[in-house]
């Protein structure tokens, strides 16, 4: 049987079908569907969020059980875990990494060392690191014990291992960076390395302003 789309038969197999489409395959027709799913996963230490890598290190995409081909949301360090989105369809996934939506995330983070209060006041409305980088960052100190410091973290313009190169510039190393909530979604009670599935509908009930 053939597929006919708009009444026109189908010889170019590359074109997007829209939802607007009439299709026809013989004399039925057929329903277009939005299969945009976005999966909410705890990624565990250890994997990487590229869709492709040459050094053949563990991917967070192939903790997903689907074939679809599938896109992180933005990126976690290798050792740092919590909360990544990741779907299938391209066009959330560049609009959602975009900075400019300026996207509240949300850490829990352990430090050997700590930052004292009047630094932590001019992190909050902004601050020039030692190599001309601006970072402005929520930390608030959770508790410590010795000298070691539990925080929580909130960035909204995430530049690469913002948090780590905040830490070290007060010589206060970094030891754990998880990361709890991106974009108003929680992790809530998904265990490490598992994953809940949210339809394109119910993102943009949480993030009406993005998708």
């Amino acid at each position: 049987k053939k597929i006919s789309i708009n009444g026109t038969i189908v010889t170019d197999f590359s074109y997007q079908v829209q939802k607007d489409d009439i299709i026809l395959y013989g004399d039925k027709y057929l329903e277009v569907e939005d299969q945009s799913l976005i999966y909410i996963l705890n990624k565990p230490k250890g994997y990487v969020c590229t869709s492709n890598d040459t050094h053949n290190r563990l991917k967070v995409i192939d903790l997903i059980n689907s074939d679809l081909r599938l896109f992180t949301i933005g990126r976690l360090d290798r050792d740092t875990t919590g909360i990544i989105l990741i779907t299938n369809d391209g066009d959330i996934a560049n609009r959602l990494a975009h900075p400019k939506y300026n996207k509240e995330k949300k850490y829990y983070v352990k430090s050997k060392g700590r930052i004292e209060n009047n630094f932590l006041k001019k992190i909050r409305t902004g601050y020039i690191l030692e190599d001309g980088t601006r970072v402005r960052a929520n930390i608030k100190l959770l508790s410590h014990s010795g000298n070691i410091f539990e925080w929580d973290i909130i960035l909204t313009e995430g530049k690469n291992r913002e948090i780590k190169r905040i830490f070290s510039e007060f010589n206060s190393r970094v030891t754990l960076i998880h990361r709890y909530s991106f974009a108003g979604i929680e992790l809530n009670n998904i265990k490490i390395g598992k994953y809940k599935v949210i339809s394109k509908k119910e993102l943009q009930k949480r993030i009406t302003k993005i998708v």
